[in-house]
């Protein structure tokens, strides 16, 4: 997609003069709740073909990602709406109509998002470019409810939700980091379609690269990939490693970056715990310890065993002449006697930079047994 924001403000006024967020809300009524933000494809394809014609090539196009012919194309779009479609690379030209370019637009805490096709729907014929999950809702659940005068950080921002959450929350100034560059560019268009622009900034970064020295912030917000990630690289010693290799090259980086009395939340998941606690928590409590920080989390317990976690993890190392063996002594971690092992969690983390606090306390811990 590219980003025009005159043909991006044409869009976004006819999405709402089509009332797209109320029918959107209207039809969620009739479909069982979604953990992945998406309803499955089926059941919302029925309630699209109840709509009118207009209002269900709309849906069709930019909810479910079907083609729909051009006759139907141009009943439901005026002529400086399809161009606008076309300008901002919305819309594509296929064989047997028009299709959207492998996005959808969403109604999404209170916002309209363009983000990529779910992989589970029949439509997305390729990798999503950027996807929210169930873990967007999560982590913005987390938010503050006011971010008035603060200089926010996103890292890993995907559709830039949480960024633009930040920014509508009161921030005067968000910066948002994301390695992929396609992501970046939605995110971009999703901070002009919901008039965000003059107080968000998104960034391509491998983690926290793009920032300059001096930069520092008053409030974080981190969701970190829901896939357990490893470093090909490097092997883990201990439990509290295995997860998300992007976790501790982010703790090492962060604490230049705060500001005097920094605050932040950073999600992780699928973390090895024991009795409603993570072995990564400890980890993450001690390494914020040692720069002021105290922290609590929301603790979580998911239902995956040893084998679904090794299974998400295979494909890190699968390319290692020595996959099998790393895979062997990742197992032997999990299932070791020294280890209390009794599941997998998410875990939403709070730190907070206190001046009179600097030593490490327990982590207080919130959740569900």
């Amino acid at each position: 997609m590219r980003i025009d924001t005159a043909a991006l403000a044409v869009v976004r006024d006819h999405f709402d003069r089509s009332m797209y967020p109320l029918l959107d809300h209207r039809m969620s009524l009739e479909l069982r709740p979604s953990p992945t933000g998406f309803p499955k494809f089926e059941a919302l394809r029925r309630i699209v073909g109840r709509l009118a014609p207009a209002q269900r090539t709309l849906f069709r196009l930019f909810r479910l990602g079907e083609t729909v012919d051009d006759p139907a194309f141009r009943q439901a779009f005026p002529a400086e709406v399809a161009e606008a479609l076309r300008t901002g690379e919305l819309i594509e030209r296929v064989a047997d109509g028009w299709r959207s370019a492998d996005l959808l637009v969403v109604p999404a805490q209170r916002m309209l998002l363009i983000t990529g096709i779910p992989a589970g729907y029949p439509t997305a014929v390729r990798s999503p470019k950027a996807v929210f999950d169930f873990s967007t809702s999560f982590v913005a659940a987390a938010l503050p409810a006011s971010l008035a005068g603060c200089r926010v950080l996103d890292v890993c921002s995907g559709t830039g939700v949480q960024a633009l959450l930040c920014a509508a929350r009161g921030a005067r100034e968000v910066v948002g980091l994301e390695l992929n560059e396609s992501a970046v560019t939605i995110a971009r268009a999703n901070a002009v379609l919901n008039g965000l622009t003059d107080r968000v900034r998104f960034r391509r970064s491998d983690l926290l690269a793009a920032l300059e020295p001096g930069e520092r912030f008053d409030f974080v917000v981190a969701n970190l990939p829901y896939a357990p990630a490893l470093d090909p690289a490097r092997r883990p010693s201990t439990v509290a490693e295995i997860g998300n290799r992007l976790l501790w090259p982010l703790l090492a980086e962060l604490p230049p970056h705060l500001a005097e009395a920094a605050r932040g939340v950073v999600a992780t998941w699928r973390s090895a715990g024991h009795a409603g606690r993570t072995y990564q928590l400890e980890a993450i409590a001690s390494r914020l310890a040692e720069h002021g920080c105290a922290v609590g989390a929301y603790v979580d317990p998911v239902f995956d065993t040893v084998d679904g976690v090794l299974d998400l993890l295979r494909p890190e190392v699968g390319g290692c002449p020595d996959a099998e063996s790393r895979m062997t002594e990742l197992r032997a971690l999990l299932e070791s006697d020294t280890v209390a092992l009794d599941g997998f969690y998410n875990q939403l983390v709070q730190f907070r930079r206190t001046a009179d606090r600097p030593v490490l306390q327990e982590a207080v811990t919130f959740g569900l047994s």
